[in-house]
């Protein structure tokens, strides 16, 4: 079994920020939280802005294994979450995504 990496990282727009904080920690990680697989989840937040002044977050959702991550990207649940992030927040926030597997811990 690998460890999976699911890094999500968030541009908001400095008049959205706020808002968006109070959403994403209060619903939308404990929602992706809850789904098969995820273990945790780190949000950090860039000392530097992007070029344009948006705020910049990176989430670390661990999870038990690749094919976890997998099942998730398919399910009911991402289009979902994704879609009330869209609906929401859409034009104040810019997204990237990535899934990486554990090489080795030192």
């Amino acid at each position: 079994m690998t460890l999976a990496l699911y890094v999500v990282g968030i541009e908001v727009e400095p008049g959205a920020e706020d808002a968006w904080n109070r959403w994403h920690e209060d619903i939308h990680v404990p929602e992706v939280l809850r789904e098969p697989g995820f273990l945790s989840c780190r949000k950090w937040r860039d000392t530097e802005p992007a070029k344009d002044g948006w705020a910049r977050y990176v989430c670390h959702y661990e999870l038990t294994e690749l094919t976890a991550m997998q099942r998730y990207a398919s399910s009911d649940a991402a289009k979902r979450l994704r879609e009330e992030s869209l609906t929401r927040f859409g034009n104040v926030t810019r997204y990237t995504r990535q899934v990486l597997t554990e090489v080795k811990r030192f």
